[in-house]
């Protein structure tokens, strides 16, 4: 394994996270003090509302973008791109169905917005692979920058006048197109794709379609799982308080997660290709380990000692509970960035099922916490304490089950 190129590529893709990172906490004072908590509960449901149409917007055949062989990639990349489409045109029409029914008054922007932002966000999964399969880290990198700080600029401009968590949806999809643009772009200047082939694209729908037809509930329920807390504290504990976890997960659980992304995205690459030539991938197993090891650990102990002085001077006072909450999750939010940073090796290994079972698992584990909540009435932060407690559990096994795997291959 070629540490040195390893570690070039993943800076390459961390440093946009980076960036990225420091325009949004250069942000978040501003927005905090623009927007109540309130306004960040609703923004937060709809976040939460989209990830799930989101993770499948390609139907999970962006997976297949690294691993098809190399006349394949064309074909991948289109159906990508094809099914994404329909899939945004399908949330659009559902989800101006669903506000018609359901919902007293009907904003004919929110079901645009809804559509977009499947559509987009799944063309930017299968665009992301594509580019770094033909080694365009950078170009990925940049235009995550671009996300941020559009995002970030469209919601104080936005703010300003109307600080609504309209005003914040608008924002984030705002964001998303300008990505989605800038990796076109890209795509266009340094790997242009061919033409779309409908014969190309049906061999390798055939090819991928029952890898990915078992990969499909997993990713419903596990996207699921990653958003539920967001319902469960609002049916609970209403949106103010979903304001304050919608917060927390700005500020440490989503950098979090996008540090873990950068890293498993590069680990996919590299194992995939390692796997191919030599039949396993330990080496690129054992310093992704060593890696978010080390990071997760930092993390831990800086939330910890430093969030509740670093939100009170930071946010405000009134903003305290996201450092009790952070704290809560901190010792969760580490094992579970260790386990999400090697979670591609089931697909190099073929073991598509474990992550099903593990979000199975997961999903009562949910149903387990939100009863008990109810029945012993408790806090928020008394769930939070119990959800971290149980999810720290499974991903420690997931975990423990991924890396046994890869070892034994070796052998």
């Amino acid at each position: 394994m070629d540490r040195r190129l390893y570690l070039k590529h993943f800076a390459m893709l961390f440093s946009g996270t980076v960036a990225g990172q420091v325009l949004n906490l250069a942000s978040y004072p501003l927005l905090a003090r623009i927007y109540s908590p309130a306004a960040f509960g609703a923004f937060a449901t709809f976040v939460a509302a989209t990830a799930i149409p989101s993770s499948i917007a390609c139907l999970r055949f962006d997976l297949a973008v690294p691993t098809a062989p190399n006349w394949g990639r064309f074909a991948v990349l289109w159906l990508c791109i094809f099914v994404s489409a329909a899939a945004g045109l399908i949330c659009i029409l559902g989800s101006a169905a669903y506000w018609v029914i359901f919902e007293r008054s009907f904003d004919p922007f929110l079901p645009l917005l809804f559509g977009v932002t499947i559509f987009v966000t799944g063309f930017c999964l299968a665009a992301t692979l594509y580019l770094m399969r033909h080694d365009q880290y950078r170009s990925t990198s940049v235009s995550a920058v671009a996300r941020t700080g559009a995002t970030a600029l469209t919601q104080l401009g936005l703010g300003i006048v109307s600080p609504t968590s309209f005003s914040l949806i608008v924002g984030s999809v705002v964001g998303l197109v300008v990505q989605g643009v800038m990796l076109a772009w890209s795509m266009w200047a340094h790997a242009r794709p061919r033409a779309p082939r409908r014969s190309s694209m049906v061999v390798l729908f055939t090819r991928y379609r029952r890898q990915v037809a078992i990969d499909i509930p997993g990713t419903v329920l596990a996207i699921g799982s990653m958003n539920m807390p967001t319902f469960v504290i609002a049916a609970l504990f209403g949106q103010r308080i979903v304001g304050y976890y919608g917060f927390a997960q700005r500020i440490a659980i989503l950098p979090l997660q996008l540090f873990n992304d950068s890293l498993s995205q590069v680990f996919f690459q590299k194992a995939a290709r390692a796997h191919e030539e030599s039949g396993h991938f330990w080496p690129e197993l054992r310093f992704n380990l060593i890696v978010t090891g080390f990071v997760s650990l930092g993390t831990v102990a800086g939330i910890w000692l430093l969030a509740k002085p670093v939100i009170a001077l930071y946010l405000g006072p009134q903003w305290l509970p996201v450092a009790t909450m952070l704290m809560v999750l901190a010792p969760m939010l580490g094992i579970r960035s260790v386990a999400y940073s090697i979670t591609p090796s089931i697909f190099v290994l073929r073991r598509v099922h474990w992550r099903f079972v593990h979000v199975v698992i997961e999903a009562v584990l949910h149903l387990v916490c939100y009863s008990v909540a109810i029945w012993q009435g408790l806090s928020a932060i008394h769930y939070l304490v119990l959800l971290s407690a149980l999810f720290a559990l499974e991903w420690l096994r997931f975990l423990a089950q991924m890396v046994i795997a890869a070892r034994v291959r070796v052998a």
